[in-house]
C-alpha cells in the first residue's frame, strides 16, 4: 500500500502562502475491503454458496467516495455485525450495510450500499463519541454520556419497553414466550437508563455493557449463558406439553454490584470487594472487565475456556480469573472476541489469551496463557473476525489471521484464506487503528 507523504508540524502552506489548519491526529481517512452483498452478510451459508467469487467483493483496501473530504474519528467493531457505523470528526454518525432489523437507525428496514448520515447526530444533534455494534442492533454514546440505540429489541437489547409473557401458537403446540413490548427500534432512541453519565459502551451478540463515570458496570439484553451477570440465565420452559427452553432478557440496565471468587476444587463462590472498573468488553456470548487493581473478572458462556476460569461451564456472575494472580498478571485492557478473551498486561504490555481463535485449529486455553502471535510490535488495537483477528502494533504495523471463508476482508487481493469485511483507519502515513471486522 502506498504511503501518503507525512506533513510537517505546520501542515504546509496554502496556495496564497497562508498556513493551513492543523489536522486532528485522532482522525484519519477510511479504507474499506470485503463483501458488499449486504442482504446476505448475516447468512454465511448463502454467502459462501452464491457469493464467494462475487464481483461485489472488494479484495483491496479502497477509499470510499462518500468520505472523499471527510475525516473519520470513530469506528464500530464487532465480529457479529453485518453493517457499518462510523463517526466523522464533527461527531456525525454514518451507517450503511444490512438493515434487516433497523440497526442502521435510518427509520426504515432498507439496506444501504452507500454511507448515509444518521438522523439527529452531528453538530445539530447528538455529538457521537463511541460506537458499539452487534448483529441486529447498534449502540451510540454521546458527548453528554447518553446512550442511543436502534435495531432489534426482542430481548431488550435496545433498552426499550418491558418484558412481558405472550402466548403464541407454534403449529400444534402453544408456547408462552417472554418478549418485549417494543419489538424493533428503527430510529436512534435513548435507552431506559437513569444512572451516572456513561463513558464506554460494548455490545455482544444480543446484550450490552455500559461503564459509567463512577466506574460501575451495567448490562442489559439477553441473559442466555448468564452473559448479563445477574446470577441467572433467565431460562424458562416455553412449551406446555414438552421441554423447550427459552431465555428471558432484561430491557432496563442492571447494575453489577458484586464480584466473586470461585474455589477451583469445590466450585463454591464467595464475594469479593467491588472496586472501580476501568475496562470492559463484550464478546459474542461472554463478557469481561478489569478493575482498578488490574484484576480480570469474566462471566457468560464458558465453552472453549473463553472465560479463562479453568473449565467450560457457563458463569452467571462476574468471577475473578485467579490464574492471573501473579506479578506479571496485572491487566490493563481486555478485549473479547467470538470464542476468546485477549488481555493486555500492565506496564510490560504482554498479551494473554483465554479460549481459542478457531475451534478447528488449535487447543483451547482453559486459563489465560501468554500469546505470542502478535509478535514484538505490541498491541495498540485489535479487531476480531469469527475465526481470526486483525492486530495493530504500537509501530502502526498490521498483522492478521482468518481461517476462511473470506470475501476480500483481508485486503490481500485474494479470496482464500470470517466474515465479511475489514475497515482500516489511516492517519498521516501509517495505519494506526483497526476497529471493525
Amino acid at each position: 500500500m502506498e504511503k501518503r507523504p507525512a506533513e510537517d508540524e505546520e501542515n504546509g502552506e496554502g496556495e496564497n502562502g497562508a498556513k493551513k489548519a492543523k489536522l486532528d491526529p485522532e482522525c484519519g481517512r477510511l479504507l474499506f475491503c470485503g463483501s458488499t452483498n449486504w442482504e446476505y452478510v448475516n447468512k454465511p451459508c448463502k454467502l459462501k454458496d452464491d457469493f464467494y467469487y462475487s464481483k461485489q467483493n472488494v479484495y483491496e483496501p479502497m477509499f470510499l467516495a462518500a468520505f472523499k473530504d471527510i475525516r473519520i474519528r470513530h469506528l464500530g467493531s464487532s465480529q457479529d455485525a453485518g453493517h457499518v457505523v462510523v463517526v466523522d470528526e464533527d461527531g456525525q454518525a454514518w451507517s450503511w450495510g444490512n438493515n434487516e432489523f433497523g440497526q442502521l437507525g435510518q427509520g426504515d428496514l432498507k439496506n444501504r450500499r452507500v454511507p448515509t448520515p444518521m438522523p439527529n447526530t452531528g453538530p445539530t444533534g447528538h455529538i457521537i463519541v463511541m460506537v458499539a455494534l452487534s448483529k441486529r442492533h447498534t449502540l451510540l454514546l454521546t458527548s453528554r454520556g447518553e446512550v442511543l440505540a436502534c435495531g432489534d429489541n426482542t430481548d431488550g437489547q435496545c433498552g426499550q419497553g418491558e418484558m412481558k409473557s405472550t402466548t403464541v401458537n407454534n403449529g400444534r403446540v402453544r408456547e408462552e414466550l417472554e418478549t418485549n413490548s417494543i419489538e424493533r427500534v428503527l430510529e436512534l432512541t435513548p435507552i431506559n437508563y437513569s444512572g451516572p453519565p456513561v463513558i464506554k459502551i460494548s455490545s455482544g451478540m444480543d446484550f450490552n455493557m455500559l461503564l459509567d463515570v463512577e466506574g460501575c458496570v451495567w448490562t442489559f439484553g439477553s441473559q442466555e449463558f448468564g452473559k448479563c451477570g445477574t446470577g441467572t440465565d433467565g431460562a424458562y420452559n416455553a412449551a406446555e406439553a414438552k421441554v423447550k427452553m427459552r431465555y428471558a432478557g432484561i430491557s432496563e440496565p442492571h447494575k453489577i454490584t458484586r464480584v466473586y471468587e470461585r474455589d477451583a476444587k469445590t466450585k463454591k463462590t464467595k464475594s469479593l470487594q467491588m472496586m472501580r472498573i476501568k475496562s470492559i468488553a463484550a464478546g459474542s456470548h461472554h463478557a469481561a472487565m478489569v478493575d482498578e487493581m488490574s484484576r480480570v473478572f469474566t462471566w457468560g458462556a464458558g465453552s472453549y475456556g473463553r472465560t479463562g476460569l479453568g473449565d467450560t461451564t457457563d458463569t452467571l456472575v462476574p468471577t475473578w480469573v485467579q490464574s492471573l494472580d501473579h506479578p506479571r498478571g496485572k491487566i490493563e485492557e481486555v478485549y473479547c472476541g467470538n470464542m476468546c478473551t485477549v488481555m493486555l498486561g500492565k506496564g510490560h504490555r504482554q498479551v494473554f489469551l483465554a479460549g481459542i481463535v478457531d475451534a478447528l485449529k488449535k487447543e483451547a486455553n482453559m486459563v489465560p496463557k501468554q500469546y505470542f502471535e502478535f509478535g514484538d510490535a505490541g498491541l495498540r488495537d485489535i479487531g476480531f473476525f469469527k475465526k481470526g483477528w486483525n492486530h495493530v502494533g504500537d509501530d502502526g504495523s498490521v498483522m492478521q489471521t482468518n481461517t476462511g471463508p473470506c470475501y476480500g476482508e483481508l485486503g490481500t487481493l485474494l479470496s482464500n484464506s470470517s466474515i465479511v469485511r475489514t475497515l482500516l483507519w489511516i492517519v498521516r502515513n501509517t495505519i494506526i487503528k483497526l476497529f471493525y471486522c
